[in-house]
Parts: structure tokens; C-alpha cells; sequence
């Protein structure tokens, strides 16, 4: 039980250094580290025959090795003091997160598009998603913000979290191993989905409580921003989130959708062709810049209920155990 707590002081001190400084300014970042890793594997082995079995083993073998020696960093610090096992997990835990870059990203779209610069606002909603901007209107671009926000907040943020909660900086560095392969892996393309299948699948299974539990907490705190109850969020999000092609971050999404009541999905232009996404919420608010600024709420409140949370209920366990 005194594991956990460590584990809860070094995630909220992570919280903190995220908040207060964004992505560790440092040469050497751990998700750098990961993507050029992954890379190199892509590079030699997404090729010829075997590519499933390729795939297997070079996602599983950099992940389980580098979660190996981070595993090994983590022990030689806390065997040291347990402060400094502390301090050395929540620099890790802070690499593994991005809630600052995500708040400014979207804010950043937000004020371009306050100052009616729509070229500079679809520049930099390109550096969110994957999808053609170049011709966006200004509620293709608000959909995208909005899209982005609910489906990144648990990417980036709530699951690392949790998965810290119980392996501290080890499982938070493994889920953004996996994760990070299956945002450049796991595309079912001709050239990817046999190579990157098993990324894409682990992360599914790696997501799927997190996913879940996010949106939950989504719901709970949209008090401010709501326009509808608990029971009719809940009503759209189970219908709507399992139309979304990953059976994760649907749930981002279309919770998203329910809390600002908004309509998010349809048609989508990728690599300069036309997809038609399913749509995801029933809601008629018109798709204002005003609702990047909700979505952004929602992802503020859902990450401090979710500190708080956690220290309730280890402490509240500790209680009855004692």
C-alpha cells in the first residue's frame, strides 16, 4: 500500500510539472526516444514475408527491454531513498503525458480563429490531426478541435494516469510505448495493417478501461458546460460511441458530443479522399469557436477529478484496511 501512495505522489507531482512547464524541454525525451525506435524497426522489418509475426515481435521486444531498464532506473532510485524514487517517477510519468501542449494546441486555434485568421487556424489544427485542412471552414475546423480533445484526453492523459496509478513510471512508460506504435503503426493501410495489427490491438486492450472510465468522469464534471443530464449523455454515448472505427476512442468522442451537444463525425477528406465518418451525438448547438473552448473545460475538470479521485479512493481504502 505505501507503493501506492508513492505512485500517487509522483502522478501528482506530474500533473504539476505538466500544468506548470508543458513537455519536458530536454534532449533526450522519452517519446522521441520511442518514436526513433520504433521507426528503426519500421524501417527493417515492415518488409517481405512474415509481417504479422515482424510486427509482433518489434513491438514487443524494444517495449518489453526499454520497460526493462526504465523498471531498473526505478528500482536503483528508490533503493537509494524513496524520494528520490519519487522525483525520478514523476519526470518519467511527466514525459508519458501532454495535457499542456494539447490545452495550448487547441487554444491556439481557438484565438486564430477569435481573429478570424482562418489560414493560420487551419495551420494549426494540421498539427493535431491527420486530416486535410487546407480548405477547412471554420466548423470543419471547430469539429476537428473538438474531435481531438475528446479522443487525445485519454491518449494522452488519463491513461498513462492509471496505469501509473498501480506501476507507477514502468506501465505509464509502457502504455506510451504501445500507444505511440499504434499512432504510427497501426494504420490499416495496404503498407501498415499487417506490419502494425498487433500495436493496434494491444493498444485497444490497453485502452479499453481507461476509455471507458474517462468518459465517465467526463460526464460527472461537465456541470458548467452541460445541456443534458447524466442519463441522456449516457443514452448517446452508448448508442453513438461504438460507430467510431476504434472501439476506444468513440467513447472520447461521442461523450464529447453529448456534453457540449453537438454533432461530431460525417464527412471527412483524408489524403485528399472524401470518408464518410458515422456521426456521433444528436444535438443541434451550431459548431462555434466557443466550443473549443468548452471542449477544453471538460478536459481541464475531467484531469483534476481524476487526481482527486484517486486520492480518494486509495485513501478511503487505506481507511477500512486499517
Amino acid at each position: 500500500m505505501e507503493l501506492i501512495f508513492y505512485h500517487l505522489y509522483s502522478i501528482t507531482i506530474a500533473y504539476l510539472l505538466d500544468k506548470w512547464l508543458g513537455d519536458p524541454r530536454v534532449r533526450f525525451h522519452p517519446v522521441v526516444f520511442i518514436g526513433k525506435t520504433i521507426a528503426f524497426f519500421a524501417r527493417h522489418l515492415n518488409k517481405g514475408k512474415l509481417r504479422t509475426l515482424k510486427g509482433v515481435v518489434a513491438t514487443l521486444v524494444p517495449a518489453l527491454l526499454l520497460t526493462g531498464m526504465v523498471y531498473a532506473l526505478t528500482f536503483v532510485t528508490y533503493d537509494l531513498h524513496h524520494l528520490l524514487g519519487i522525483a525520478f517517477e514523476a519526470i518519467m510519468i511527466w514525459g508519458m503525458i501532454g495535457s499542456k501542449s494539447m490545452i495550448a494546441s487547441a487554444e491556439s486555434i481557438y484565438e486564430a480563429l477569435a481573429r478570424e485568421d482562418i489560414a493560420r487556424a487551419r495551420k494549426q489544427t494540421a498539427m493535431i490531426v491527420s486530416r486535410d485542412t487546407k480548405e477547412m471552414s471554420e466548423e470543419e475546423i471547430v469539429r476537428a478541435t473538438v474531435e481531438s480533445t475528446g479522443e487525445n484526453i485519454t491518449d494522452s492523459v488519463t491513461a498513462p494516469l492509471f496505469y501509473a496509478l498501480f506501476g507507477g513510471g514502468v506501465a505509464a512508460f509502457f502504455y506510451r510505448y504501445i500507444n505511440t506504435s499504434d499512432a504510427m503503426i497501426g494504420y490499416k493501410t495496404r503498407e501498415w495493417h499487417q506490419y502494425g495489427k498487433f500495436a493496434a490491438r494491444l493498444d485497444d486492450v490497453l485502452n479499453y478501461v481507461p476509455a471507458r472510465l474517462t468518459a465517465l468522469f467526463m460526464m460527472v464534471v461537465s456541470l458548467k458546460v452541460r445541456h443534458a443530464s447524466l442519463k441522456e449523455m449516457w443514452q448517446v454515448v452508448k448508442q453513438d460511441a461504438k460507430k467510431h472505427a476504434s472501439p476506444n476512442s468513440g467513447y472520447g468522442e461521442a461523450t464529447m458530443a453529448a456534453i457540449l451537444h453537438i454533432r461530431l463525425g460525417g464527412p471527412t477528406v483524408y489524403h485528399g479522399k472524401l470518408v464518410q465518418r458515422p456521426y456521433l451525438g444528436k444535438g443541434n448547438r451550431p459548431l462555434t469557436k466557443e466550443r473549443i473552448k468548452e471542449g477544453l473545460t471538460v478536459w481541464k475538470d475531467t484531469i483534476r477529478f481524476f487526481i482527486i479521485f484517486t486520492w480518494l479512493i486509495v485513501g478511503g481504502f487505506t481507511y477500512v484496511l486499517a
